[in-house]
């Protein structure tokens, strides 16, 4: 089942749900190394492709470099 930006959010518990909550919750993840690097990459495939896309357009655009480059070697 494919989630949207909003419904990956909730089910995440972000703080907002949207964009900058689900890259905020996943650059924690990348920084602590926590075991949430296999968790950021299973969330990102169980985007819709749409999303993703978008996903990976506000990463790049703002300031999640290190997250875009990690998911872009690992799955794009």
């Amino acid at each position: 089942m494919a989630y949207t930006i909003k419904g990956w959010a909730k089910a995440n518990d972000c703080e907002s749900f949207d964009t900058i909550g689900l890259a905020s919750l996943w650059d924690y993840w990348y920084i602590c190394n926590c075991g949430g690097r296999k968790s950021i990459l299973s969330d990102y495939k169980s985007l819709r492709k749409a999303d993703r896309k978008e996903m990976m357009q506000f990463l790049k655009q703002n300031g999640f470099i290190k997250l875009f480059d990690f998911i872009y070697e690992h799955c794009d």
